[in-house]
Order: structure tokens, then C-alpha cells, then sequence
């Protein structure tokens, strides 16, 4: 994971660049440095030759470059953030801080100096008020963290730095583009005015990922797929529920000593207990993955009768024999949902944009069972909807994202997620038509 420095010429972006380098064991890499190499020439002598444009377009070019390194301090441009493709490079592995000062500070630091082309102004003066009044929202927007440096040394604004890293989360994966799991995150900790922030991060190299929460401090990680099975390497401490999963999907980070816990367990179980009791329910679950796990985990613990059925049927067979279900088969057994009280799909059949489809024949459902469909986009699915039809009590997916989501929430901020909040910005984005997947719980 990747520090990029953002701000206006002299907000001290290469100076605490260095420090951050030294503290954190890093390498600073300057992209303006990068564009003159790459151009073989000044940047004045870009744009004097070429203007403002060209120079933009190398500075793209550098940008996407080193956006795909890994672990290093990046002392970006200050024009870096006019180009939207930019930004969303930058983000996919890194956290982007905004150096903010204001125009005095900024041109006592700067000094004269004449060999760095104005933008826009005739003046130094004029150039620096122009240009921070048409980009201070653009760095406003892009900051994931803001880090103001007026009356601030360079050490002073990097420590600011490292103490801000300890209140980042993350959710690492991939993919992880369309997750609604920031948006739960956030919303809670702006309705609670706590200065926490949760970022998507795109990985490919899980142990690089995990070097670098450790390393920058970062207090805790949603982990999802491909990654929940692995991570159980990779932290120091676990969670009996996880161990009892084979299974991470969370990590607090205490000082550098990971923990990892298995939340879809905890969602599970308090979106069923919602709405029926488990002891002694005849359960058929329909599914082999790692949700499947965690909700078999919870039903036995509750007291279910649990049936597991799956495509594979040697997956069926495995978990079941792992939990002790009652019985298990493939899915030639579907009419075992004849006599069950409680049927849940813990698999992705039904999930955007395949919406017309559905794993349970319409005709074995029947009243009196309740139905428990794990896909929470969209929101009333085929299953769900045929259900209904037929009398049975529904359980809406997102209810599990949710309530998983809310216990991450107290492990990473010792603090209750304002649960009415958070479902309120998940069922809007949801009926808004989020293109979310599985990749929230992997």
C-alpha cells in the first residue's frame, strides 16, 4: 500500500516525503522527477516546447506508472489531481493525504522561485491564489486523509501523518470495485463524527498487503475474496470462530499484532434470529463456500437440524461431516425442502445481473418456511420474490452484509455502529442499483 502526498507547491510534499521514507522504511518516489527523466527534459522546458497539455499527458503517463508499485511514498504533482483517471489509479492501492496550507505559507516556502512556469497569473502571488482556488476542492474530494501544515515542521506534519494511518480501514481483495461495504463504513463514522476512514484497496499480492497494514499502522482490514481462506497465515492471533471456519475475514491490527475474526458468522446468525428461532428448525442449506461455513457453523451452534446441499456434492459431504449436519447430498435432494422449516441460499445463483435466476424450484416452496437468500443485490430476488408468493417469511440478504459489517465496525472503533444509519445508506444505494457483488464477504 502507497502514501501519495497531495497539495500545491510548497506544502512540503518531497520534504515530508523524506521523512516518511526514513520512518516507515520506504521509498520516496518524486513524480515530477519521473516526467523530466521520461521527457528528457525540465519541466519548464516541457512546457515552454510542448505547453501545459503535453505536460499533463506525460504526467499521466508517469502517474499510472508508479501507481502500480507497491509500498512506497509517493510526492505526487501538484496538478495531479485535474485528471480524474489520475486519482482513481492512485486510490486503487494507495491512501491519498492532502499537505494543506495556505497562499502566504506556501510562497514563504517557495521562495522566488522563477524557474518553475506560472500556471496562470502574471505573479507568484496571483499564479498561487488562482491555481489553489481551482484545485482546493479537487483536493478536498480526492484526500483521504487532510493533514494541515500551517504552523507545522516537516516532522511534525509526517507524525500527523502516522498517527492519522492508525485510524485508516481497508477492504482488500479483488475485485472489489462495486463493494458497499465503504459506503456502510463511512456513513457510520460520519454520523458518529469520528475521524476513521475506510478505503477499497485493489490487491494482487495478498503478503505485500498485509506488510503493509502492519507496517503503516493501519488499524484494520475487511478481508474478502480470494483472500479469507489464506489470511488465517497470515495473523499473529484468531478468533475461535474463525479457526472453527478456516476462515478471516477481518483483522485488527494492535501495534502490529494481527487478530482475525470471522464476522459472517455473527451476520448470519443475527439476521435469522431476526426472524425465527434455530433450535430444533429442520434447516436445508444450499451452498459449499465460505459463507456456507460460517452460516453452518452458526445454525449448529444454534441448535438447528441442518441439511447441506450442494452442486459438489463432495463439498456437501465435507462440510457436513466437518459440522456434524444431520445429513447432506447434492442438489437431486432439493425436495428435502418439503419438510424443513428454515431454507437458506448461501450461494451467488440470482446475484446482478443474472436476476431471473433462482437455484429453488418455485415448487418447493411452501408456507410456513422462512427463506434466507445471502445475495443482497438486488434486493428482493427471484427466490425471495417466489417465496413471498407462496407464504413463506423472507430474510433479505443485506441484512447479513450488515449486521457482519456492524461488528467490524465496533473491532476497528471500540465503538456501537448507529445501525439505523448504516442500513439506511445501504438500502438506498441498493435500490439506487449498485452494481454490488459477493466481494463484501467474499
Amino acid at each position: 500500500m502507497n502514501i501519495i502526498l497531495i497539495g500545491m507547491r510548497g506544502s512540503g510534499k518531497t520534504t515530508v516525503g523524506r521523512i516518511l521514507a526514513r520512518k516507515l522504511d520506504r521509498e520516496l518516489v518524486e513524480i515530477d522527477e519521473l516526467i523530466a527523466q521520461k521527457a528528457g527534459l525540465t519541466i519548464a522546458e516541457i512546457v515552454e516546447k510542448y505547453g501545459w497539455e503535453k505536460f499533463r499527458d506525460i504526467e499521466e503517463e508517469v502517474t499510472s506508472e508508479v501507481a502500480g508499485r507497491d509500498n512506497i511514498i509517493n510526492a505526487s504533482g501538484g496538478g495531479v489531481v485535474t485528471r480524474e483517471k489520475n486519482i482513481a489509479q492512485l486510490k486503487k492501492n494507495g491512501i491519498m493525504v492532502w499537505l494543506k496550507a495556505g497562499v502566504n505559507t506556501l510562497l514563504e516556502r517557495i521562495g522566488d522561485d522563477s524557474e518553475r512556469p506560472l500556471l496562470v497569473g502574471k505573479t507568484q502571488r496571483g499564479d498561487m491564489e488562482m491555481t489553489l482556488a481551482e484545485r482546493k476542492a479537487l483536493y478536498q474530494q480526492a484526500a483521504d486523509s487532510i493533514v494541515d501544515t500551517e504552523n507545522k515542521t516537516p516532522e511534525e506534519a509526517a507524525g500527523a501523518i502516522i498517527k492519522a494511518l492508525k485510524k485508516v480501514c481497508c477492504l482488500i481483495g479483488d475485485p472489489i470495485e462495486h463493494s458497499l461495504s465503504p459506503l456502510i463504513h463511512n456513513a457510520g463514522y460520519q454520523a458518529l463524527g469520528i475521524d476513521y476512514v475506510y478505503l477499497p484497496f485493489l490487491v494482487k499480492d495478498f503478503k505485500q498487503a498485509i506488510a503493509g497494514i502492519r507496517g503503516l499502522g493501519i488499524r484494520g482490514a475487511s478481508i474478502t475474496m480470494p483472500y479469507k481462506t489464506i489470511a488465517i497465515e497470515y495473523v499473529d492471533e484468531i478468533d475461535q470462530l474463525a479457526l472453527a471456519t478456516g476462515a478471516v475475514n477481518t483483522m485488527v491490527n494492535n501495534d502490529g499484532v494481527l487478530t482475525g475474526y470471522n464476522t459472517d458468522y455473527h451476520g448470519a446468525v443475527k439476521a435469522l434470529e431476526e426472524a425465527t428461532s434455530l433450535e430444533s428448525k429442520r434447516t436445508v442449506l444450499v451452498g459449499g463456500g465460505g459463507a456456507a461455513t460460517a452460516i453452518a457453523l452458526g445454525l449448529k451452534r444454534g441448535g438447528a437440524k441442518l441439511v447441506i446441499l450442494n452442486r459438489t456434492e463432495e463439498k456437501a459431504k465435507r462440510l457436513g461431516e466437518m459440522l456434524d449436519a444431520e445429513d447432506f447430498g447434492g442438489m437431486d435432494r432439493l425436495n428435502e425442502i418439503a419438510s424443513a422449516d428454515i431454507l437458506i441460499n448461501a450461494t451467488s445463483v440470482g446475484m446482478w445481473p443474472k436476476t431471473n435466476e433462482s437455484i429453488i424450484p418455485k415448487k418447493f416452496l411452501h408456507d410456513g418456511l422462512t427463506v434466507f437468500d445471502i445475495v443482497y443485490n438486488p434486493r428482493e430476488t427471484k427466490l425471495l420474490a417466489e417465496a413471498r408468493e407462496k407464504g413463506c417469511a423472507v430474510i433479505y440478504g443485506y441484512k447479513m452484509l450488515l449486521y457482519q459489517a456492524a461488528m467490524q465496525f465496533e473491532l476497528f472503533t471500540g465503538q456501537q455502529p448507529p445501525l439505523s444509519i448504516i442500513e439506511s445508506a445501504l438500502t438506498k444505494a441498493l435500490e439506487g442499483g449498485e452494481n454490488a457483488t459477493h466481494s463484501d464477504r467474499g
